[in-house]
């Protein structure tokens, strides 16, 4: 039976309107500007049948990640390519790292795919190590799914490593769908991109999104990156038509005015907000993990639940515990405005604090 599983859900409940939601990991920066005038601009053009192709979003996403506009395919949000992709590859099976995003299995599972799970140890963080090479190797699967920074641990996956996963990939004749939807919210993220292969190894898959890190959810915008042309081919021909609508290419446009300058902002904004955030999550008692994305990472240690107690002060955080290899002392908190956030760790402090005294 199906489950709503994601966070960012708090709007839509009934009598929930007024909550923090941080269980979604939008920029908290908000959407640059021209992207609302660019919307309202394009309200007319409603009546006509969107580019299937979006020629024009794909030119200027790919002066935006320096490639070959032919190499891109753009989708309603990411998680409409994740779908098609296995369908798309016809895999048998797919392997995915545990924990990650759950849409990579619930992808392969509806298209008829065996899913097989790399596990990854809280010992050393939830690194991605070279236990994943030696499964892909032991279990064949035609397809491999890998987060970068990993959904919702935010580590961050070596590109040496990623260059070996790869190689082992391409010997055995299955394909690789690295997603970065989070790797711009990381600095210095030129340095752990994969697109960088992307010439080498034509069964490469770089996924990337408008979603989180343009903040705009609510618009469905995705692409993926990939030299291998048949695959683009079959990424079409596996889903409707008209994916992306026009206003969601008119905003993808205008997002990518004068983006470099708004990564670089929000990279160092994510970056000392987070870094706040885990001081003071760490002298309350909570386990951080090492995160680079725009959430921090932790695992509880006392015997109350802080996301229902959040939720009675106003606060949603995700709550991890229906993600393989995890239990219900794990918790995703998004990186929000200063204000929030200080507002979020008062009612931690306070939650923890009476919690202690009470035992």
């Amino acid at each position: 039976m199906y489950k709503y599983s994601h966070g960012g859900n708090a709007a839509f409940e009934n009598g929930k309107g007024e909550i923090i939601d941080l269980s979604a990991n939008i920029n908290p920066l908000g959407m640059p500007k021209g992207v609302r005038e660019a919307i309202i601009r394009g309200i007319p053009d409603c009546e006509y049948y969107p580019d299937n192709f979006s020629g024009k979003l794909r030119e200027k996403t790919a002066a935006f990640e320096n490639v070959n506009p032919d190499w891109i395919f753009c989708g309603n949000g990411a998680s409409d390519i994740i779908f098609r992709l296995p369908g798309a590859l016809q895999a048998k099976k797919v392997l995915v790292v545990s924990p990650t995003f759950l849409d990579y299995e619930r992808s392969a599972v509806s298209n008829g795919a065996i899913v097989v799970r790399s596990i990854l140890s809280s010992d050393n963080g939830f690194a991605v190590n070279k236990t994943l090479i030696e499964d892909v190797k032991r279990e064949k699967p035609e397809l491999v799914f890998l987060c970068n920074p990993n959904n919702p641990t935010g580590f961050l996956t070596e590109r040496e490593l990623i260059a070996e996963l790869l190689e082992c990939c391409l010997s055995i004749k299955s394909c690789v769908l690295v997603d970065e939807c989070f790797l711009d919210f990381a600095e210095n993220a030129d340095d752990y991109t994969s697109k960088v292969f992307l010439e080498r190894y034509p069964n490469l898959i770089v996924l990337k999104a408008f979603t989180k890190l343009f903040a705009l959810p609510g618009i469905r915008l995705g692409y993926a990156i990939c030299a291998d042309m048949e695959v683009l081919q079959r990424l079409y021909f596996h889903g409707a038509d008209w994916p992306v609508s026009n206003l969601s290419q008119l905003a993808g446009i205008a997002a990518l005015d004068d983006a470099r300058d708004f990564l670089k902002k929000t990279a160092e904004y994510v970056s000392r907000e987070r870094s706040i955030i885990e001081k003071e999550l760490t002298l309350l008692g909570y386990k951080v993990f090492e995160s680079r994305a725009n959430f921090v990472f932790l695992q509880n240690p006392y015997p109350f639940d802080p996301a229902s107690e959040l939720d009675r002060k106003g606060f949603r955080i995700r709550s991890c515990e229906n993600f393989p290899a995890l239990d219900r002392s794990y918790y995703r908190i998004a990186v929000s405005k200063p204000e929030i956030n200080i507002r979020l760790l008062h009612a931690i402090e306070a939650i923890t604090k009476s919690r202690e005294k009470r035992q």
